[in-house]
């Protein structure tokens, strides 16, 4: 609350208090704060949990003498169980209750990531992974949806900013703090101090309200026995393909398109599906779900290999790319912020949504022509610029999104999107690698793009490793770009075609 001082004719001067905005942070309850930090703490932890993991791979090999397939189920592992689980988490969420689910995957994921710390052989590191990855889920599903509840109006675009704002500082310094971590404590040490801050999670939700469908929907068991299947051989052909073993990648992609597609014609036919297609119905709602996924998806592939690129291309060394990328993550944790505020003082979310899904794209597009065109700082602007879109993107979509789905399907709602977010994630993130080294390979032979793919130019002409990444680089960002502007005429059309509809109903 502040103060301001008055005077009156002929009085002496008054201290009058003012009342807090509508909307105020300074208004909310402890119900809420708890909500919000549960929130918040799993954005955290996640990326810490991600980060340190990639880090600390060497040496949990070196330690418990895995080899690489038992390494690469310690990373497939937990992506399958969090992605085939997240919409099943958001229907019991619904059902029993979103604070009840939100807790036990809190207890869960630290619970995996305390036996992680202390887990003697590589088959129980893995299956510790795997029941974190579960408690992951229930946290994307119900965290969403309980944002949703415990916020309204102006306040639910600000907490879901400062999820995106978290999200940023994550990406932004994720990677460095548990390097940091791993170093001072070593990897085992590193899930210790996870699973310590995962139980501050499990504590936060004893406060948080309690909410559930008023109509709780019987449990598709069939449904989510399908969706697990369909999920898993898709994820499974994706990793499958990209290892290089094409003829079993092949026959796992073409077992989840059949599974899936029976999961989607049962998803019509019966009564209470564990996913409700008429959530699609809503044209505005689906111009949010595209720009929530779109705006995830879009910037994975171009995060992980953006490093690289600066190494190859302009000899920039670990250091140095880390600093150069403060252009890409900072806007990503200061934009949401301005763009909530903007919003709740009247701007148009979808003008400003789509304006942004088209600077993304002229943003990848300018820095492929700039890949390979004089020094490094000429793609700041591009780079700074897919910040300052995603950024925005991040502090609108999701919040939109859910003020469009009715009480009794927050939860569903939640796991369609981050169940969509991370199978297309995952899927463009693929395409990008399998794409750059093709695209490589085009121009100075498979042999070598396979090295320049990974940053290795030892024994390779400087111009030749230019050429090669730089190319490469330049196809890639341009798929990306043709992605985003896909995705930015899809919205407005679909935006355009729901004001059409609500339009025609008022005059029913």
């Amino acid at each position: 609350m502040t103060s301001s001082l008055e005077q009156a004719p002929g009085s002496r001067l008054v201290l009058r208090r003012r009342s807090p905005r509508p909307g105020s942070a300074a208004r909310w309850t402890a119900r809420q704060w708890a909500a919000l930090f549960c929130v918040l703490s799993g954005y955290v932890v996640g990326t810490l949990t991600t980060s340190s993991t990639a880090i600390a791979l060497p040496s949990i090999s070196a330690e418990l003498q895995a080899g690489p397939a038992a390494m690469q189920w310690f990373v497939t592992g937990y992506l399958l169980a969090t992605t085939c689980l997240v919409l099943i988490a958001g229907a019991l969420g619904d059902r029993f209750g979103r604070r009840l689910v939100l807790r036990v995957a809190a207890a869960v994921y630290a619970g995996g990531i305390a036996i992680s710390a202390i887990a003697p052989t590589i088959v129980l590191l893995n299956a510790a992974r795997i029941s974190a990855g579960v408690g992951s889920a229930g946290l994307m599903a119900c965290g969403a949806a309980v944002l949703t509840t415990s916020f309204t109006g102006p306040d639910r675009i600000k907490a879901f900013a400062l999820c995106g704002a978290a999200g940023g500082i994550g990406m932004a310094i994720g990677p460095s703090a548990a390097g940091w971590i791993v170093d001072a404590v070593g990897w085992r040490g590193a899930f210790g101090v996870l699973a310590g801050a995962s139980l501050l999670m499990v504590a936060s939700t004893f406060f948080i309200k309690e909410s559930k469908a008023d109509k709780p929907r019987p449990f598709d068991l069939l449904g989510a026995g399908m969706l697990i299947v369909g999920l898993s051989l898709l994820l499974l052909g994706i990793s499958t393909m990209t290892s290089g073993s094409t003829a079993i990648g092949g026959g796992e992609l073409a077992g989840a398109a059949v599974v899936l597609a029976l999961f989607i014609v049962r998803a019509l036919r019966v009564a209470a599906p564990l996913l409700e297609l008429s959530l699609l119905r809503d044209r505005i709602a689906s111009a949010w779900l595209i720009s929530a996924v779109v705006a995830a998806a879009g910037m994975s592939g171009f995060t992980v290999y953006l490093p690289t690129y600066l190494l190859v291309v302009h000899g920039l060394n670990a250091g140095a790319a880390g600093t150069w990328m403060l252009a890409f993550t900072i806007p990503l944790f200061v934009v949401p912020m301005i763009v909530s505020r903007w919003v709740n003082r009247g701007g148009s979310a979808p003008k400003i949504a789509a304006g942004c899904l088209t600077l993304a794209a002229a943003a990848y597009l300018a820095f492929g022509l700039l890949a390979t065109i004089g020094e490094v700082w000429v793609a700041l602007i591009p780079t700074a610029a897919l910040g300052i879109a995603i950024g925005s993107l991040t502090a609108l979509s999701d919040a939109q999104l859910m003020s469009r789905i009715d009480h009794d399907r927050i939860g569903m709602a939640s796991g369609l999107l981050n169940t969509l977010r991370a199978g297309t994630t995952s899927i463009v993130l693929a395409l990008f690698g399998a794409g750059l080294v093709v695209a490589i390979a085009a121009r100075v032979g498979p042999r070598t793009a396979d090295r320049l793919a990974t940053g290795d130019v030892a024994a390779i002409s400087e111009s030749v490793a230019v050429d090669g990444f730089g190319h490469g680089w330049t196809m890639v960002l341009a798929g990306n770009g043709a992605l985003m502007l896909a995705a930015a005429i899809a919205f407005v059309g679909l935006v355009l075609a729901g004001r059409r509809r609500a339009g025609r109903s008022t005059h029913v």
